[in-house]
């Protein structure tokens, strides 16, 4: 059986947890101390500090470049020349890396670009940036490069049928 002196120890308890929160909130800074605090206070404006969310991508901040403002065309896009119609793959590539982080793609360029005498493209089909090899109006030379830029290390690499670079 609980006694009374068990409630009134948790009483008393309560009690004192309750005065010593209500006391610890109604405390103002001191002088000094939280600069911005009382200038926020002068303009109307809730200081928050940083959350759990402010901190997840600390250290990976995404950097933008002049690359980021040229315009990746998508790949599913069906653009019209001056006729109206449609305008049809009429070439082939080699596509060799693909991922959804376009700094992982932008390393990948960079690295392939320095061992091969192709033009390196990032075409974009969401939610991939595809990196993509050459302009080559004839298959054979496409499959050629494909197996060149497989010793390279890309043994995933494919030909895929795209518009090329100077094509009409």
């Amino acid at each position: 059986m609980i006694s009374a002196s068990f409630f009134r120890n948790v009483g008393i308890t309560v009690v004192f947890f309750l005065w010593h929160s209500i006391n610890a909130a109604s405390k103002q800074p001191m002088e000094g101390e939280f600069r911005e605090y009382k200038s926020a206070l002068a303009s109307n404006v809730k200081v928050v500090g940083e959350t759990f969310l402010d901190t997840l991508n600390r250290g990976r901040e995404i950097s933008l470049t002049d690359r980021d403002f040229i315009p990746i065309v998508p790949e599913s896009a069906s653009a019209s020349d001056k006729n109206g119609t449609a305008e049809v793959p009429n070439g082939f590539r080699v596509q060799c890396f693909a991922s959804s982080q376009i700094e992982r793609v932008r390393a990948e360029q960079k690295a392939l670009e320095s061992k091969v005498r192709y033009p390196v493209y990032i075409v974009f089909a969401t939610p991939y940036y595809k990196l993509q090899v050459g302009d080559f109006v004839k298959r054979v030379d496409a499959d050629d490069a494909a197996a060149k830029i497989k010793e390279l290390g890309y043994a995933d690499a494919w030909v895929v049928r795209t518009k090329v670079q100077g094509r009409p």
